[in-house]
């Protein structure tokens, strides 16, 4: 594991994982994820939706690194990068809530409306 193994780095895990269940994570990720889906399905630029849970990627008829970038210096908004230039990666943590979804959905909205990120 990234935890290495022994008795000090598997307490840390344990408590990770006790946290995930304590918190409910898992589910949350879970309803999280269909409401991001039925979100970002109703914005026309994305193509598609690949991924499931809150492990999204979405692909856009365009190269997406000037939307990468004005998403974070303008938005405030971190997402990744894909070995496909053409898909945005989100990154939620398992704690994303509604606020969150909302804010994401209204942040990459607002950006697609600039032509000069949308280059063919």
């Amino acid at each position: 594991t990234t935890f290495g193994g022994n008795h000090l780095a598997c307490s840390a895990a344990i408590a990770v994982l006790e946290v995930i269940e304590r918190e409910n994570l898992i589910e949350n990720a879970e309803i999280q994820g269909k409401s991001l889906v039925k979100h970002l399905a109703k914005i026309d630029q994305v193509q598609e939706i690949k991924g499931r849970g809150l492990m999204l990627g979405l692909k856009f008829e365009f190269e997406v690194k000037k939307l990468r970038k004005h998403l974070l210096l303008e938005e405030k908004i971190f997402v990744g990068s894909s070995s496909d230039p053409t898909i945005l990666r989100l990154l939620p943590p398992l704690c994303i809530g509604d606020q969150e979804v909302e804010q994401l959905v209204t942040g990459l909205t607002k950006s697609l409306k600039n032509e000069k990120l949308l280059i063919h």
